[in-house]
């Protein structure tokens, strides 16, 4: 690497190969636009079709590319996971491969880990603004504030949408968070969140345009009951305070 790398972007996927390379490429293009140095991470979380293959063309088209090939799925939070810890930008953040997040959001949102010194932020779909763009399912919308309902009873209530996948972290706080960070599924979002809250991290959320892809990979059905019972989980899990300075072996669900 010929310079220290400003931001990484981290992309989990599973089976993505109809979807992967116009998201890459887009990426792609806004690095290349950008004066900041990138590194783009995809983590292909044990795919059954092209995904990994189309990933690693990608090498050609932008030299700092790394691909990250997980041999059995394992789910989002894992995937997620191993590509924040692989990641060596000062700034980490992580994109959904289906692209329902455009790359523009990150230069839009950056200054508040850059010059409001936040330490997180989280790209919401539940506040607004006159610029966003949204795009949600009436049905998503229905089951998110049903879920959000149970994060705020039994986790925290000072955040309005945990499951967007657009979040970024300030390098320091990644190993302090993700090394405590257990499940591997759809549920990782509202742990490492939790974690923050607990540690103390100032976290800043705000909306950001966001527009329904075709072919997600959650059940709505079987991946919210799991998701409810995972909001139990976490909550017995990090019952105790806890000491960002020490770090839990790593455990996975």
């Amino acid at each position: 690497m010929d310079k220290m790398t400003d931001i990484s972007i981290i992309i989990p996927a599973y089976n993505e190969e109809e979807r992967l390379s116009l998201f890459l490429d887009q990426v792609i293009s806004y690095c290349r636009a950008s004066e900041k140095a990138y590194e783009i991470i995809i983590v292909d979380d044990g795919s059954s079709d092209k995904t990994f293959e189309i990933a690693v063309s990608y090498k050609n088209k932008f030299p700092n590319l790394n691909v990250i090939k997980i041999s059995e799925n394992s789910g989002k939070g894992h995937a997620v996971k191993s590509g924040m810890l692989a990641a060596s930008g000062n700034i980490c953040l992580f994109m959904d491969a289906d692209g329902s997040v455009t790359p523009e959001e990150i230069e839009k949102n950056l200054h508040y880990i850059t010059e409001k010194n936040y330490d997180i932020f989280i790209g919401s779909r539940v506040l607004t603004d006159n610029e966003q763009i949204l795009e949600v399912k009436w049905y998503r919308k229905l089951i998110g504030r049903v879920f959000n309902f149970f994060v705020h009873v039994i986790l925290f209530n000072n955040i309005q949408d945990t499951q967007c996948g657009f979040k970024i972290f300030r390098k320091e706080i990644i190993i302090p968070i993700f090394s405590r960070n257990y499940l591997r599924g759809f549920g990782f979002d509202f742990e490492i969140l939790y974690l923050a809250c607990k540690m103390g991290y100032k976290i800043k959320e705000g909306p950001v345009s966001w527009r329904h892809v075709g072919g997600s990979k959650i059940n709505i059905m079987t991946d919210s009951v799991k998701m409810f019972f995972n909001i139990l989980q976490v909550r017995i899990w990090h019952c105790m305070p806890i000491n960002p300075d020490s770090r839990r072996p790593d455990k996975g669900v």
